[in-house]
């Protein structure tokens, strides 16, 4: 079944993403995975991009050694000082950079389709009110299945764009993609893209299935939370974390946290072989 995935829909999560890391460095102990498509979201993007590159272990390994002496999501003292509050821009910059050199650009660029997400503000709200109202819906993401968030959110006017990472040419532009995709102030700068307010996708979609082509083959798709109920659709295969996990998606601190979501990934990832091989994932 997996030589038959067709396409790939990653689900944002910040550094739960690394659940996915391990379970898809399973699949591909099996037998590797190759998407023709990939429509990914925030942190999930930056593991689309090691997985179609062969770095998926050693971008784990980066990241830990980048957070390896961060002791703090929040430095109250850089408050008055030159140096930022929140670390995690300068960090995530750092890791990306470390894993994806110039040959992984090729690479990428002879892939298949990898689309990213980005949420755009309306264009009647340029400047500071589209900031604005982007600062407040960042702060709201927590409660982006709500019919209040979703009201606002059509108010305001957000929209959904999604960018191939071929446009890309050089790490550094993939980092600004990235980081743009993923874009949470106050925890990360206002970022722009192509000269216009980018901020992370999660906001108007979290798992990315409007990325895909109008006619998607078997689909595969990988949550970064656990969800009581998966909504299924002919062709569509969902899997996720079999257990809460009680992690923040921004929490830069602590190598362990990450070396857990990527143990239960790789857990996951054997348990969903197995349910594949007894035909339990028929759909």
């Amino acid at each position: 079944m997996l030589e038959q995935v067709k396409h790939l829909v990653l689900e944002g999560g910040g550094i739960k993403c690394t659940w996915q890391a391990g379970f898809i460095s399973v699949l591909n102990e099996e037998s590797r995975i190759r998407p023709d498509f990939i429509s990914s979201v925030s942190a999930s993007s930056a593991i689309a991009c090691a997985m179609i590159t062969g770095r998926l272990e050693w971008a784990i390994e980066c990241f830990k050694a980048c957070i390896a002496n961060n002791k703090k999501n929040i430095y109250l003292s850089n408050l008055f000082g030159d140096q930022p509050v929140f670390p995690h821009a300068a960090i995530y910059r750092e890791t990306l950079i470390r894993i994806f050199d110039q040959s992984a650009i090729e690479a990428l660029y002879s892939g298949p389709e990898i689309h990213v997400l980005l949420t755009r503000t309306s264009s009647s709200l340029p400047g500071y009110p589209g900031i604005l109202a982007g600062l407040a819906m960042c702060a709201l993401k927590g409660q982006a299945e709500s019919e209040f968030y979703r009201e606002l959110e059509a108010r305001v006017g957000f929209s959904k764009e999604f960018v191939s990472v071929k446009k890309c040419r050089t790490p550094a532009e993939l980092a600004d993609l990235v980081l743009a995709s993923s874009c949470t102030p106050p925890v990360t700068p206002l970022y722009s893209l192509d000269g216009r307010i980018a901020l992370d996708g999660g906001l108007v979609e979290n798992v990315p299935v409007s990325g895909l082509p109008e006619e998607p083959g078997p689909t595969l798709v990988l949550l970064a939370r656990k969800r009581n109920q998966m909504n299924g659709r002919p062709g569509f295969v969902y899997a996720g974390p079999s257990q809460y996990v009680n992690v923040a998606s921004w929490d830069y601190t602590d190598p362990a946290k990450i070396d857990y979501l990527y143990a239960l990934g790789r857990r996951d990832g054997y348990s969903f072989l197995g349910n594949m091989e007894s035909g339990k994932l028929i759909n």
